[in-house]
């Protein structure tokens, strides 16, 4: 498909697209090197948006299953200045000690998970820090990925130093998807808003640059190397190999914001779910085809959060204030009746799998947190915390339990 490029993104698609040519296959110290690449934080609770590589924004956690929704601590403490509103998601480090979130203050704040204490870590960018960041590890220490507001992707570690001399690097216009790290050579991908898809090699020289549409579809990706994201305007659902391959492209009914969720069996990636803007979920193979038997859910209201997926379900929230849960084999609603907020949601949920029933927990415009318990057929509501304001960022969860979330207001909330 053709698409016009304005001036400024065609030069740094010329730029990006010799320096690719440079890249591939190379790892001269000239060009791209994939010498020390950070690994994924895999021994992490939470490490990225929707908690692991293939988006399924669901844990086993039985300690969490029996979270009540309490007040543990709150950064900074009331009684002190609030921050910039949190839209970005928090993420916790590989020991579960430390959680990072982005603030529309332009700043990257460190956070003790135990007391709320800030850290040492002091990293300000010029706008509004709205990807989550994305952990990874390199020489043991923590190694965090994330765009924002003045489109550049940053990579730091966990002294807020830079990771190598490239960064951060102008992506686009706004970065607002999480970064994805391919496990296998320490790639990072990011995209914009404005349509450009970049991958960048561990040290910080370029690899290729795509132009593929505007995205704030955090891309999920599959053992066998294989990103999935969606796009806005195109209302595409994208198949791109890790060394920029097009694989295929699946049309929905409206824009894709949310991030696509993997499903993987026995080490394969078996089919992929997401939703959009009409209202719809969908799911697909991995060659790009509608699943059989899965009747498409919808429409109800626009759906710019992401999808969970745990034990054979789908939780899905949307703008029409409800939250669902679909089957994962047909398609269709399990709860007779979805559950009702008392404001759009655009929180994505997390879901707790290892109790006696899956817990799922999403923040709602409304200014509330809900703990909600799927109890087979009908939703049942465990807990509400008030925090008066929308509460757009997506929770986390750590390994003891606890669920952290930002809201709106400019502070951080760690319940249990």
């Amino acid at each position: 498909m053709k698409r016009h490029v304005h001036l400024r993104l065609a030069v740094l698609l010329s730029v990006l697209t010799a320096a690719a040519a440079a890249c591939e296959g190379s790892s001269d110290t000239e060009g791209c090197s994939f010498d020390n690449p950070p690994a994924f934080a895999s021994e992490s609770p939470w490490p990225r948006f929707r908690a692991d590589l293939q988006n399924t924004g669901s844990v086993v956690n039985a300690a969490a299953a029996t979270n009540t929704g309490r007040l543990r601590w709150v950064f900074p403490p009331v009684g002190e200045p609030a921050k910039g509103g949190f839209v970005a998601s928090p993420v916790l480090n590989n020991a579960g000690t430390l959680l990072y979130i982005g603030s529309n203050d332009g700043r990257m704040y460190a956070i003790e998970a135990a007391t709320g204490v800030a850290s040492g870590f002091n990293l300000a960018t010029s706008q509004a820090i709205t990807s989550s960041a994305m952990l990874g590890v390199r020489n043991g220490v923590d190694a965090l990925f994330f765009g924002g507001g003045d489109g550049r992707l940053y990579a730091v570690d966990a002294n807020a130093a830079t990771l190598a001399a490239g960064f951060p690097y102008p992506v686009g216009n706004y970065v607002k998807a999480t970064p994805m790290l391919f496990t296998a050579d320490g790639t990072v991908y990011a995209a914009s808003e404005d349509g450009i898809l970049l991958a960048m090699c561990p040290n910080g020289y370029p690899r290729f640059a795509l132009s593929v549409g505007g995205t704030s579809s955090s891309p999920a990706i599959g053992p066998e190397g294989i990103l999935y994201f969606g796009t806005d305007a195109g209302r595409q659902l994208r198949a791109l190999r890790y060394d920029s391959v097009p694989q295929w492209t699946f049309t929905a009914s409206e824009g894709i914001r949310g991030a696509p969720v993997a499903e993987v069996v026995a080490g394969a990636t078996t089919a992929i779910y997401f939703a959009d803007l009409g209202g719809r979920v969908f799911k697909v193979d991995a060659d790009g085809q509608q699943a059989q038997g899965f009747k498409v859910f919808g429409p109800v209201g626009p759906i710019s959060s992401s999808p969970a997926l745990a034990a054979g379900r789908l939780y899905v929230a949307s703008e029409d204030r409800n939250l669902y849960a679909i089957d994962a084999v047909s398609g269709a609603a399990v709860w007779t009746q979805p559950f009702a907020t008392g404001g759009a949601i655009e929180s994505s949920p997390a879901v707790v799998t290892g109790g006696e029933a899956p817990l799922i927990v999403v923040g709602s415009d409304d200014g509330f947190v809900y703990f909600v318990r799927d109890e087979g057929s009908l939703p049942q509501l465990v807990a509400a915390f008030e925090i008066g304001w929308p509460v757009t960022s997506s929770p986390a969860i750590g390994s003891d339990g606890t669920v952290y979330v930002g809201g709106q207001d400019g502070r951080v909330y760690a319940l249990r």
